[in-house]
């Protein structure tokens, strides 16, 4: 505390010192005075350096001499001035309000020269005449207020050649509202190059003044602007910039010299409007310095104060008009009210940092310079403003304590930030150690709990604890299916933390380049039909072999070809191979997005991902595990990329020098094709037992290692060599269980499975998927083509045994399921329907035959959909559930008698498929519980008509309706009414329906739905 009270001190001790050694001679008059009685001697020694005119002068009260007139016509009226000083005594207003005033002044000379003269603002308005002629002007001195104009505190120099060694100099001054008129200032007198010299020296202290808080302001807003992050960077470079827009402003006007055609009253505007500007940015500033200290609301008034402040004296004042004072009163009201508004800003913000002195906040002493410096030298313009006491040289001293401070500031903060850096990189690398420990141990932890849901899932799905419904097994399949693909992350991020302990182990064996030519025909028998992407294979087979561990060099490519697709929306993708030196170089060149140039360093960093304006997707660690596998295989990994023109990823595979065999204890599939020439008769037909698998391969050599081994587990085995068989043999006979290579001539294994499932879904036909590219790729789980599990060859026969029991189990679980169903759905037959039925048609029997066969028929068509499972889960046609209604109804008609009354009206043209079972229950309903509960009995309308493009379906009762609290039930589908509930849910699975239920207690009951489509014959 005590050093930032002597930092303050310091400061206001140095800008008081400036203060008064810059402007002495405004507060002591040592100098020799060098006018008296109107007449100023000057000798050689005295014009080396300018000289003040003080004195004496001759001076003509109420009177504008004209140039060129005797003086001797004005003798009643002369007397002698103090110059420098107020007129006030001296002079009397007219009746508008000017005071006017001649000052005198004969100037002997040693020698006949230029000589100049430095004029430091005559208020309000002068004109110079020397020796006769006019030399200078500010303002236009005048008697009349119509042809008046007032200077601003401008100064200036003039200059006159000497006659016969004198210079006679007549001043014309005219004051409107002034509190202090007249010449106030001392007049500096001197050869004209001293003169200049003297002028010079001040404009050019002021432009450097200016120039450098610009500059300093630019440079602090370039730094923002290149990190986005600080913004006290941002606030404190608009601060600096005002700052030095306002010293332009003021003094020597270095702003106006170089536009010179700007009016007083405008300069006045520019002065007095970028103040409120430079304090916006320094409360800002400061805000942002400190955030912990501010409110926003105190900001927000601040700010819009600051801005009816600038708008008010900066561009258009609707109280003034932007006219000129009237009179002295007016005018020091005018300045009173801008302070008013500004200093108490100021002074919040000096609360402000005193708070941060007392909380020993960040860098406290480097800002508190800063602020000290503009603080002493805001008091100072408060006392220019007011009284006019000059403040020349303070400017330097508040533009190199801006410098120190902040410059000291920025190196505090440098320092500090290195030694934070310092100090967290050993802390990362700590972290580091223990984030790979935490991944590994995590991925270990997590694949306990994961394989246990795998497992009950897999166990639900077959069955184990009793068949499940529908439903029921198509969420066990989904938790299964996440359950997978979070089990595939584990698998990556053990993976990941393996390969960075280097505990990743790889077996390398002779691998043909034949299987690059394979994965890329793979990835793109699955890319979409319409991709704008055309991935090419340009690889020579005549290449010699690889020496790598195949599994992985899949792994490789794959995340490679995949970052590429992932990232090129059109052009192409190329895989090319060739030998240079003992290694196999592969390319994965692509023409996407391409990668910016700060991150090909970091690209294959665990868990990096570039950010691009497409969604993330992934852990970030697909080239990280292609490095590491590349680098693990003895190979290297490269990468060149040209933002907006495309990537390329080069990495090489050492050359197979010997050929090397390796012993497996299981069959395996072979993973590419053979070069051995076989040619199976198709259908290839073994006969088993009674779980029929259809194997679609267009590979003989795989069909017939894959028959044989299937046959040998006891299954009857079916084999052919394209989808088009396949889905023909499907189509006309029973199959527990397809096996698909995905990548075949003609229609490939993705199409194949896309028309299978047009006829049977997953839990009917189960589907395994043979890849070469990753079981678990995000490629493969992405299509959805209705696969239920994938293999990647080369395939490990005991594992597709697994695979395929596992499958046969769930389908089994599934007819199970069915089963099960079937005997709910005879559970659902209303048993007293039932009987009264059969009762009423047995009476009937004995008197009227026809109506007997006729209400036989209808009940065979009502019993027939509704013990119809797949009738309940399909569409059908309108005309089929109309039929089911009015069967229905004939029933019920032929129960009730004349107490139920039906009506019907239907456009029979109209074709539209809806759900099965949709409309019967709700004619049901509207039966049992609307037309049954009135003792009279009741009307049932049917209605089915086009409405625009839909179709509206009618179904109106007039029985007791639906009490208010139950019919709020049922719109909020609260209900447990199955008959209600159940075609609501199937009517709102179809896109574009409406379902609307209208209900008056005793009145009766309306359902309207809305379809769309409906097109006739």
């Amino acid at each position: 505390m005590k050093k930032n009270l002597l930092i303050i001190v310091s400061i206001i001790m140095l800008f008081v010192i400036v203060f008064f050694l810059g402007n002495r001679h405004y507060f002591l008059n040592d100098d020799p005075r060098m006018v008296k009685n109107g007449i100023a001697s000057i000798d050689s020694e005295q014009l080396k350096k300018p000289i003040k005119l003080d004195g004496d002068w001759s001076f003509y009260p109420n009177v504008l001499i004209p140039a060129g007139e005797k003086l001797d016509n004005y003798n009643n009226r002369r007397t002698t001035i103090e110059v420098p000083s107020d007129w006030h005594e001296y002079v009397e207003p007219n009746d508008e309000g000017l005071s006017v005033g001649t000052y005198h002044l004969k100037v002997k000379v040693p020698i006949d020269a230029e000589y100049g003269l430095y004029i430091r603002a005559i208020r309000q308005a002068n004109r110079v005449f020397i020796n006769g002629v006019e030399v200078g002007a500010k303002g236009k001195p005048s008697t009349v207020l119509s042809e008046y104009g007032s200077e601003n505190d401008d100064k200036y120099t003039v200059f006159a050649r000497s006659i016969n060694r004198e210079l006679d100099i007549i001043i014309q001054v005219t004051n409107y509202y002034s509190s202090r008129a007249g010449i106030i200032f001392p007049i500096q007198f001197g050869t004209k190059e001293v003169i200049q010299t003297h002028y010079r020296w001040k404009v050019s202290v002021d432009a450097l003044i200016s120039i450098g808080h610009i500059v300093l302001g630019a440079i602090y807003i370039l730094a923002y602007v290149q990190n986005r992050k600080r913004k006290e960077e941002l606030f404190f470079g608009l601060f600096t910039i005002a700052l030095g827009l306002y010293m332009s402003f003021i003094n020597q006007k270095t702003f106006f010299l170089l536009f010179p055609d700007i009016p007083p009253l405008k300069q006045l505007h520019f002065q007095l409007g970028v103040i409120p500007i430079a304090l916006m940015s320094l409360t800002l500033f400061i805000n942002f310095m400190y955030p912990q200290l501010h409110k926003k609301r105190t900001i927000y008034i601040i700010m819009i104060l600051l801005g009816i402040v600038f708008v008010f004296y900066g561009i258009y004042n609707p109280i003034t008009k932007n006219l000129r004072a009237t009179s002295e009163e007016e005018s020091l009201y005018r300045s009173i009210a801008y302070i008013g508004v500004t200093a108490p800003i100021i002074f919040y913000n000096v609360w402000t940092l005193f708070r941060v002195m007392v909380n020993r906040l960040e860098g406290i002493r480097y800002v508190l310079i800063v602020v000290s410096a503009i603080c002493c030298y805001t008091i100072l313009l408060i006392l220019n403003f007011l009284v006019g006491i000059p403040i020349d040289y303070t400017e330097i001293v508040l533009f190199l304590l801006v410098i120190l401070g902040f410059s000291s500031l920025l190196n505090y903060r440098s320092n500090v930030a290195f030694m934070k850096i310092e100090a967290l990189s050993d802390e990362l690398l700590k972290h580091n150690e223990m984030k790979d420990e935490f991944l590994l141990k995590t991925s270990h932890e997590l694949r306990t709990p994961l394989n246990g849901i795998l497992n009950l899932a897999k166990s639900l799905m077959e069955g184990a604890q009793g068949p499940l419904k529908r439903p029921q097994q198509e969420q066990v399949i989904l938790i299964h299916n996440v359950t997978q693909r979070l089990g595939y992350l584990v698998e990556d991020l053990l993976f990941s933390s393996n390969q960075m302990t280097g505990e990743v182990k790889v077996s390398p064996v002779e691998v043909s380049v034949a299987v690059i030519n394979e994965v890329v025909e793979e990835i793109r028998s699955v890319m979409p039909k319409d991709s704008q992407v055309r991935l090419i294979a340009d690889v020579d087979l005549e290449l010699p072999s690889m020496f790598t561990d195949e599994l992985r060099f899949k792994q490789v490519l794959y995340n490679l070809l995949h970052n590429a697709i992932k990232h090129t929306k059109s052009g192409e993708i190329i895989v090319a191979a060739y030998v240079n030196q003992q290694h196999m170089m592969i390319e994965v060149r692509d023409t996407g997005s391409g990668i910016p140039p700060q991150d090909l360093d970091r690209i294959f960093n665990a868990f990096y991902q570039v950010n691009h304006q497409y969604k993330k997707e992934g852990l970030g660690l697909g080239l990280s595990i292609a490095k590491n596998i590349v680098e693990k295989l003895n190979g290297e990994i490269h990468v060149k990329s040209v933002l907006g023109e495309g990537t390329t990823f080069t990495f090489t595979m050492p050359l197979a020098v010997q050929k090397q065999v390796i012993n497996e204890q299981s069959a395996t599939l072979a993973p590419y094709p053979s070069t051995e020439v076989l040619k199976l008769n198709l259908p290839l037909i073994y006969k088993g037992n009674d779980k029929k698998i259809l194997v679609v391969d267009d590979n003989h050599v795989n069909i017939k290692v894959l028959a044989d081994a299937l046959a040998l587990k006891g299954y009857t085995v079916i084999a052919v060599d394209n989808g088009f068989d396949a889905v023909d043999y499907v189509k006309t006979n029973q199959v527990d269980c397809m096996l698909i290579d995905l990548m075949m001539n003609g229609m490939s294994g993705y199409e194949l499975c896309k028309r299978v499932r047009k006829h049977y879904d997953m839990l009917e036909l189960p589907i395994i998927v043979l890849t070469a590219i990753m079981k678990h790729s995000d490629l493969l789980l992405t299509l959805q083509v209705g696969a239920n599990d994938y293999l990647q060859k080369p395939v490990s026969m005991d594992e597709l045994f697994i695979r395929i029991e596992s499958l046969l189990a769930v389908k089994q679980s599934s007819i199970d399921a069915i089963e099960v169903e079937m005997k709910y759905l005879f559970s659902q037959v209303t048993p007293h329907f039932v009987y009264n039925t059969l009762n009423t048609i047995i009476g009937m029997s004995y008197t009227d035959m026809d109506n007997t066969r006729e209400a036989l028929y209808c009940l065979a068509t009502y019993f027939r959909a509704k013990l119809n499972v797949h009738y309940r889960n399909s569409f059908v046609s309108i005309e089929e559930e109309i039929e089911l209604v009015k069967a229905y109804l004939y029933i019920e008609k032929m129960r009730f008698g004349d107490r139920l009354t039906i009506k019907y009206d239907i456009d029979e043209s109209i074709e539209l498929m809806i759900p099965a079972l949709s409309l019967q229950p709700l004619v049901e309903n509207a039966v049992f519980h609307g037309i049954s509960k009135k003792p009279e009995g009741g009307t049932i309308e049917v209605s089915v008509q086009r409405e625009g493009q839909f179709v509206r379906i009618k179904i109106y009762d007039n029985g007791v309706g639906i009490p208010e609290g139950k019919l709020q039930q049922l719109l909020n589908e609260e209900s447990s009414r199955i008959g209600y509930m159940n075609p609501l849910k199937k009517f709102k699975l179809m896109k574009n329906a409406s379902f609307r239920l209208y209900s008056e207690e005793g009145k009766g009951t309306t359902i309207v739905i809305l379809l769309p489509g409906g097109g006739g014959a």
